[in-house]
């Protein structure tokens, strides 16, 4: 089994999804890779954040889609004494040095993902010589990634998002712990989310482990 570590999170008190979070976990030997979450700005930049709206301080309410990475960059989503803001996703992938396996996944619920695609494989090529797999909900988003770039491209299945879903032309799928045995067993596959040891005694040995406790999992 190899470990990815989901947001970044392992035995550290670091930010999900932050740079230092995700460096931290690449340079652990039983770490195997990261998973990331991203989203597009107004200004065509890409965040490593989860939702789709943010709380600042003071209870005012973001949508990430609507201000530009700089605006968004600005906000503090800690506290004054513990400060946290956003990274973008180059400020990530231009400090990576390791051939391990870097889980993006593409954040958008709604429109077309065509304004997304443009500026999104424009920063990927410039970092072609990692180790990317591309991966999201939206089908549409991961049939367009297939013919526009040479990533890994994989499609989220839940127990109840995909599951009927053409699997043929995806490279990978990341697949809930729910839905893992009614997956085509020859389809490489990563297996979110796993916490517990006695998880891993059910699921194959070849797979991929998405997980926010590696360190529990690979423990005597």
């Amino acid at each position: 089994m190899k470990f990815i570590a989901h947001r970044g999170n392992d035995n550290h008190s670091y930010f999900e999804n932050s740079v230092e979070a995700l460096l931290w976990c690449l340079d652990q030997d039983y770490i195997d890779g990261v998973e990331v979450d991203i989203r597009m700005t107004k200004d065509k930049k890409f965040l490593l954040f989860h939702n789709s709206t943010l709380l600042e301080l003071g209870n005012r309410l973001h949508f990430i889609q609507e201000e530009t990475l700089d605006e968004i960059q600005k906000i503090n989503l800690g506290t004054k004494k513990n400060p946290r803001h956003l990274n973008s996703l180059e400020e990530f992938l231009s400090r990576v040095n390791s051939q391990k396996i870097i889980v993006l996944e593409i954040k958008k619920e709604v429109g077309s993902f065509q304004p997304l695609a443009k500026p999104l494989f424009k920063i990927l090529k410039k970092y072609a010589h990692l180790n990317i797999y591309l991966c999201s909900f939206n089908s549409h988003i991961v049939n367009l990634s297939t013919s526009m770039c040479k990533f890994s491209i994989g499609l989220l299945v839940s127990d109840f998002i995909n599951k009927n879903k053409d699997y043929r032309n995806f490279d990978f799928l990341s697949v809930s712990k729910g839905a893992y045995g009614d997956i085509p067993s020859a389809k490489k596959k990563m297996v979110w989310t796993i916490r517990k040891k006695e998880e891993l005694s059910k699921l194959a040995d070849d797979l991929y482990i998405i997980t926010d406790c590696a360190y529990h999992l690979v423990s005597e």
